[in-house]
């Protein structure tokens, strides 16, 4: 029985692990560098993140979970709150809906489809922050941000590929 109860704790154990490295990675990506303006362009490891896990695991990253990732984003990076829990909800629905385009394929297939993406979600956060300031926002932070997020994306999916084989496929 003890052994069965520990089989358990286990499996629980390591099926949180998607949730719980999204959201230190939010972490990580709110931390104040000493760069000038460099919040305004730092580059989207939560959408990342979720983009690999909805790729891959979506069944350890539910539409809660990207949800809650997106709220402490907003949370520690000051936007309104909901903006970025939106913009993962979408991006998690639109990746789920097309894993198998990406299961399978080279890792070039899935550096575009997240580079559409990516590209799409930071429109949509600009747009979005430009409706809820009632102005028209600069568009380059903007630009330079997904274009940061997209060039990152083959260095943190690398990570997260070796997490993955390393501590989900054991048990």
């Amino acid at each position: 029985m003890t052994s069965l109860l520990l089989q358990r704790l286990d499996r629980f154990a390591r099926n949180l692990i998607p949730l719980a490295l999204s959201l230190l990675l939010v972490i990580v990506g709110s931390l104040p560098f000493q760069i000038p303006g460099y919040g305004m362009v730092a580059a989207n490891l939560a959408l990342m993140s979720v983009f690999y896990w909805s790729v891959y695991r979506p069944d350890l990253l539910p539409p809660w979970a990207a949800f809650l990732i997106g709220l402490l984003q907003d949370i520690l990076v000051g936007t309104a709150p909901g903006l970025n829990a939106l913009v993962l909800l979408l991006a998690r629905a639109m990746v789920v809906s097309q894993g198998r385009v990406f299961r399978g394929k080279s890792f070039l297939v899935m550096w575009w489809g997240f580079a559409m993406v990516a590209l799409g979600a930071q429109a949509l956060v600009w747009l979005l922050m430009a409706v809820l300031h009632l102005t028209l926002l600069d568009p380059l932070p903007a630009a330079f941000q997904g274009v940061l997020t997209v060039a990152l994306f083959p260095f943190l999916t690398w990570f997260l590929a070796h997490t993955q084989h390393a501590i989900l496929q054991q048990g």
